[in-house]
């Protein structure tokens, strides 16, 4: 059945008038009209029945119905991604939503992008929603402002959750071996293609992150955040 995301302050009576963009896909793409049963979710994990009403030029009112929390991803995990030159990051938003990522926060690094492109945060929260429309989350990671390794480490190293640094300089301890069975809480950071510096290496270590690496091949960032996630929640029992 279709669906689409739509804020959850729209959601509180028993009809909703839909934005362009839902507009654009029920009705562009799908080809849907008035009568078409559909599923309205809200990001913060709630789905919602709904049937189209009326049709306008670039709208779409419905009917809403019952109303139903849907399970979020078994393990709640941070990714701190330093930030990839290119189009890279627009891959590791969608997939790693995908597998059930929680939040996104993109991370300045000595070898990595120095700035973001104007309004590029906004465009990956969308890729976000999207990934989350297609693949049946009711839930949408929040993607957060790019900040700088110090101040992001500060914010978002939360102190009761496992905290892994992918590092290709660690050849000792295995991020699969170091994973808990059942974690419900993970913060992972992952570095560019360039790597950390010896001094970010210290201040990733000084805020509790694990060094840990993923095996003898040298993955690119967006495939290393991509495996580390999936590797999380397979041993949280997210992929069972």
């Amino acid at each position: 059945m279709a669906r689409v995301f739509v804020q959850p302050e729209q959601l509180t009576g028993d009809r909703a008038t839909l934005d362009a963009a839902a507009h654009r896909h029920l009705v562009k793409v799908l080809r849907l009209g008035p009568g078409a049963a559909i599923h309205i979710f809200d990001g913060q994990g709630f789905e919602v029945d709904a049937r189209i009403e009326t049709v306008g030029k670039t709208s779409v009112e419905v009917s809403l119905g019952e109303r139903r929390r849907v399970e979020a991803p078994t393990c709640n995990v941070t990714l701190m991604q330093s930030l990839p030159r290119g189009e890279r990051m627009d891959l590791i938003v969608q997939k790693t939503t995908e597998l059930g990522v929680a939040r996104i926060v993109p991370v300045l690094t000595r070898h990595g992008m120095v700035k973001p492109p104007v309004g590029r945060r906004r465009r990956w929260q969308t890729i976000a929603e999207e990934a989350a429309r297609q693949c049946g989350r009711a839930d949408v990671p929040a993607v957060e402002e790019a900040l700088p390794l110090a101040p992001a480490l500060i914010r978002f190293a939360d102190p009761e959750a496992q905290r892994f640094m992918l590092w290709e300089g660690e050849h000792a301890r295995s991020y699969f071996n170091a994973l808990p069975q059942g974690a419900t809480r993970m913060v992972l950071l992952v570095g560019p293609e360039g790597g950390f510096t010896p001094a970010e290496v210290e201040a990733c270590a000084q805020a509790g992150f694990q060094p840990v690496g993923l095996g003898p091949r040298i993955l690119r960032t967006e495939t290393a955040a991509i495996v580390a996630v999936a590797l999380a929640q397979a041993v949280a029992g997210g992929l069972d």
